[in-house]
């Protein structure tokens, strides 16, 4: 039974929306399972980046004491490995903690002047912002609620250490004299609070600017750390338990940017790249980003200290961990299962299985069981009118279409591709010798079905847990978006919604859902940032040209023509290509993995394919079986040119450079070497 007539998944962003103790119910532990997620919880610089919805920010809350102490109060299992359960932490999210106010007003009346300082007092406005999260969460650590989680963590719970800590942090030579003579840890507090009240009141145009702030700045990470040696000092801290600082949504920054530098310099992204760089292992820091917000040669604000990647930050990406290899299955199936499963608890449902995904949208549905249940009529229409073949062929293949579509349009590319061959008639079509082929078949069943439902005037279906988890490309928000349009479709048939817990939710249901989620996702393409409207029309333009490719490839010769390939060579001489491409991954519009072409000639390659969920959209397959379609540089830039891309075209100085290989090439081919 259920408790509300509520879709369970009108809040997508729940996590991120609840209080703790309703958070310890939602959490789903299954990324926990990934060894590299566990840095989060150990020493040393993280970056934890993924796409928008990836689950970063719920993964991030696990480091806030609030939700640890209600672990340790409820009968929920601890979430966290041993070896990495002591910490203490503080956090900024930037969007909530007024960091972008920055934005609204210029500190320096000269714009030039403006650019070249506000960095330095947005520093010391996280400064000081993280010191105070950090003692309003020591504070929660002493009080009988955090007792607890203190003892377990290992900490010294004093009272009287608190003031201790107060007077040596506030005397500081980092502070500039500015919190000196703080006796009590309740006025230093009050103290911090009155700094950044100060920036508060100012970016609100609620007061001047202070000029007791142009005296005192501190430097990027200096006083956090600092804070975290008096811990230690005071005894509060052990040596052996570190202090992991979170920076959450990292990526806004760079709307702020916008608003400040006329060249979008990373102004403040910078800071933060300046407070990882600073190799002091006093103090760790997560950065919760997007990809999109990682551009390469972000610089520290000296201009030299660049950011190594595993040397001063460790880089974890959710959507890499969620794909699978060749030595494990991926975590996204798991991960899916739990988190419907809790979400349908939570709604006030009952007997919800493990495997809540196949139990809601039923198994596996090959393209067989499809056809079977929505082409019952014309089937002959599958085979194409007017073959140039034997009329004993057509007649045969019309015969296998009446029992199965899907090899009658195998059979039909079969013949095509052999019928120069050998010679062919209907008695060897009837034997379906297309059908021993495994491999050939499994590379074009997909292809297949889309031709079959095409020729019979249908749009694909969409529906089975393989559909719904496939289509949500490894991203739970994706997936829960997914849940939401099934659900509100379902809503439809039920004046007050379903009682009791669906099963096997019906296929039109299904498939009514799943095309408005993928519409949905499509139309969101527009309002990203960084040009989402060049890569809405980008992806329109491939998408149609995908199904249009697949659909007249009669013989089936090219079934992988829903993604392409480019020599990686070719890719790095074209900067706006180059860049192009980065943007629509790190945005989801596209997914690209390493490709290597079976023509050695080609070298190293990249391979691309749209994000799956738009495969609905554009009623292509998502699935990559076959080899993509292997594409030059000069039409991918054609393709940007008719999406209306802003692009030079393929420049000279790359066609040069291609000329002058293709003339070594030719070389080193007439180049034999001859016996005596």
């Amino acid at each position: 039974m259920k408790q509300s007539s509520l879709n369970p998944f009108t809040s997508l962003y729940r996590t991120e929306l609840i209080s703790a103790d309703a958070f310890v119910d939602l959490f789903s532990t299954v990324l926990l399972k990934e060894s590299l997620v566990h840095r989060l919880f150990e020493p040393g610089n993280v970056i934890l980046c993924g796409l928008q919805g990836s689950g970063k920010s719920a993964l991030l809350n696990l480091l806030e004491p609030d939700v640890l102490i209600e672990f340790l109060k409820s009968d929920r299992q601890w979430p966290l490995p041993a070896h990495c359960s002591s910490f203490i932490s503080a956090s900024i999210t930037l969007r909530s903690s007024g960091a972008l106010l920055f934005g609204q007003r210029a500190i320096e009346d000269a714009p030039a002047e403006n650019e070249r300082v506000i960095g330095l007092y947005f520093a010391d406005f996280l400064n000081y912002w993280i010191v105070s999260d950090l003692l309003e969460k020591v504070s929660l650590l002493f009080s009988d609620e955090g007792r607890l989680l203190a003892e377990k963590v290992g900490l010294s719970t004093e009272t009287k250490r608190l003031d201790e800590f107060a007077t040596q942090l506030s005397s500081a030579p980092c502070w500039h004299g500015i919190l000196e003579g703080s006796e009590t840890f309740e006025e230093l507090q009050k103290r911090i609070e009155n700094r950044i009240q100060s920036y508060e009141n100012f970016l609100n145009y609620n007061s001047d600017f202070p000029s007791v702030v142009a005296r005192t700045k501190t430097s990027a990470g200096e006083p956090i750390a600092v804070a975290a040696d008096c811990l230690r000092k005071c005894g509060i801290l052990p040596e052996s338990v570190p202090l992991l600082v979170t920076i959450d949504q990292f990526e806004d920054l760079m709307d702020l940017e916008r608003d400040v530098s006329e060249n979008d310099r990373p102004i403040f992204r910078s800071v933060i790249w300046k407070m990882l760089g600073n190799r002091d292992d006093r103090v760790s820091y997560r950065v919760g980003a997007r990809l999109y917000s990682l551009d390469k040669g972000v610089q520290g604000l000296s201009g030299n200290a660049t950011v190594e990647e595993m040397r001063e930050v460790n880089v974890v990406n959710i959507d890499d961990l969620l794909q699978g290899r060749e030595n494990r299955k991926s975590l996204f199936p798991d991960f899916c299962d739990d988190v419907l499963r809790k979400r349908l608890l939570e709604a006030g449902y009952s007997d919800v299985d493990e495997k809540a995904t196949k139990q809601l949208f039923g198994g596996r549905v090959t393209p067989e069981q499809k056809v079977a249940a929505f082409i019952t009529k014309s089937r002959s229409n599958v085979v194409a009118k007017n073959l140039p073949f034997d009329s004993s062929v057509a007649i045969a293949l019309k015969e296998i279409a009446q029992k199965d579509p899907i090899s009658a349009k195998m059979g039909e590319a079969w013949v095509r591709q052999n019928a120069k061959k050998v010679k062919i008639d209907g008695d060897i079509v009837r034997e379906e010798p297309w059908s021993s082929r495994q491999w050939w078949k499994k590379e074009r069943k997909q292809q297949a079905l889309l031709q079959v439902f095409s020729s019979c005037g249908q749009k694909l279906v969409w529906y089975g847990a393989s559909d719904v988890v496939g289509l949500s490309g490894r991203n739970i928000l994706t997936f829960l978006s997914i849940c939401q349009f099934i659900w509100a479709e379902l809503l439809r048939t039920f004046e007050d919604g379903p009682i009791n817990l669906p099963t096997d939710i019906d296929p039109i249901v299904q498939t009514l859902g799943i095309n408005s989620a993928s519409d949905y996702w499509f139309r969101k393409i527009k309002a990203e940032p960084k040009g989402g409207d060049d890569r809405n029309r980008f992806a329109n333009e491939v998408g149609n040209l995908f199904r249009t490719n697949l659909l007249n490839d009669r013989n089936m010769s090219y079934p992988g023509n829903n993604g392409f390939s480019l020599p990686l060579n070719l890719v790095e001489e074209e900067p706006v290509i180059e860049n192009f491409l980065s943007d629509c991954v790190a945005f989801g519009v596209l997914e690209s993995r390493p490709h290597t072409p079976k023509s050695r000639s080609r070298g190293q390659s990249e391979k691309w394919y749209l994000s799956p969920i738009l495969s609905p959209h554009f009623q292509i397959p998502a699935a990559h079986i076959k080899e993509p379609q292997y594409t030059t540089i000069e039409e991918v830039a054609d393709w940007m040119k008719k999406a209306g891309v802003v692009t030079a075209g393929i420049s000279a100085e790359a066609r040069s450079n291609r000329r002058k290989r293709k003339r070594n090439d030719n070389a080193n081919q007439l180049n034999f070497l001859f016996g005596d």
